[in-house]
């Protein structure tokens, strides 16, 4: 679809209509393009569908009353000025961008979006509302997120929560098919995380003193780099031999793995010689004996539970005090 004039007409099937005199129930087969238009509000798309990417993006819009309900292709809306995503399309058949804005909920986002759900450089202190379904990657980094309650459980591309203020991983998506980065937060621990991430995952620069709650399986390099307070890295996820460990220099020397250097310049461990090495296995063989214990005395799933989380502690209390 093409503007043809600043009256906002276009043309299609050889006929000219108007954005702001459409039908009820009309067809816009094409793309409608209303970027850079200084827009403070849009037209009245409400009945109307677009098969196709709808752009509103860089204008002055306070709200996003008047948006069609379902939009076959993207919907981009960054750069305006909302704090609201109420009249947002409640389906989306490819991306929705709402970055740049001032948004500090997603009440009113759509609830299915079939590509990726960007959302970053907001307001957001909470995720209430996000979508059900996400196909592709979810991006919320740069908020002031203090938790993930509210994502959805299942993210088929990559999932990005980094330069926020949480505190804990509770409420994140279990699957994810790409990459997961939590980086640059206040986290202690990685209770929480998905269980299977299919790409990198990584938790750099934040307070950890265990990996405990790491997901069970990784399917890139892993990066707890910069965490000044994890003195181990039992607790892995399983990881293919020829994956990398991005960690401090303390690390790399308690393992004495040799160390390698990426095409960045950021110095790492391989996997593969990490969990053969002595003081990785003396690790894995004291955890073994100590959840053994723990385990004959639970007597219930609940006690089992709190067992087995007393038996990481005691293992990592044992590995701080050797370090001191």
């Amino acid at each position: 679809m093409a503007i043809l004039d600043d009256n906002f007409d276009f043309e299609q099937d050889g006929k000219t209509y108007n954005l702001y005199n459409l039908p009820d129930g009309f067809v816009i087969k094409g793309n409608v393009y209303l970027s850079y238009k200084e827009l403070t509000e849009l037209p009245d798309f409400s009945k109307v569908t677009v098969e196709r990417d709808f752009y509103c993006n860089n204008n002055k819009l306070t709200t996003l009353q008047g948006a069609p309900q379902e939009v076959g292709g993207g919907f981009y809306c960054g750069d305006n000025q909302l704090t609201t995503l109420e009249g947002a399309p409640q389906k989306v058949g490819g991306v929705f961008r709402c970055v740049n804005n001032q948004l500090t909920s997603l009440e009113g986002a759509p609830q299915e979006v079939g590509g990726d759900f960007v959302c970053y450089y907001n307001k957001l202190t909470s995720l209430t509302g996000a979508p059900r379904e996400v196909g592709g990657g979810f991006s919320c980094y740069n908020n002031q997120l203090t938790s993930l309650q509210g994502v959805p459980q299942k993210v088929g591309g990559k999932f990005d929560c980094g330069y926020n203020q949480l505190t804990s991983l509770e409420g994140a998506p279990q699957e994810v098919g790409g990459n997961f980065w939590c980086n640059n937060n206040q986290l202690t621990s990685l209770t929480g995380a998905p269980q299977k991430v299919g790409g990198y995952f990584s938790c750099e620069n934040n307070q950890l003193t265990s990996l405990q709650g790491a997901p069970r399986v990784v399917g890139g390099d892993f990066n707890c780099d910069k965490n000044d307070n994890l003195f181990s890295l039992f607790g892995l996820p399983q990881m293919s031999g020829d994956k990398k460990i991005y960690c401090d220099d303390d690390l790399k020397e308690r393992y004495n793995c040799p160390k390698a250097e990426n095409e960045d310049g950021n110095y790492y461990i391989d996997y593969k010689d990490l969990i053969e090495s002595a003081k990785y296995q003396s690790e894995l063989s004291l955890y073994k004996i100590l959840q053994k214990k723990h385990e004959e005395r639970a007597q219930n799933d609940t006690a089992r539970k709190e067992k087995l989380k007393a038996g990481f502690e005691a293992f990592m209390k044992m590995q701080t005090e050797e370090r001191e």
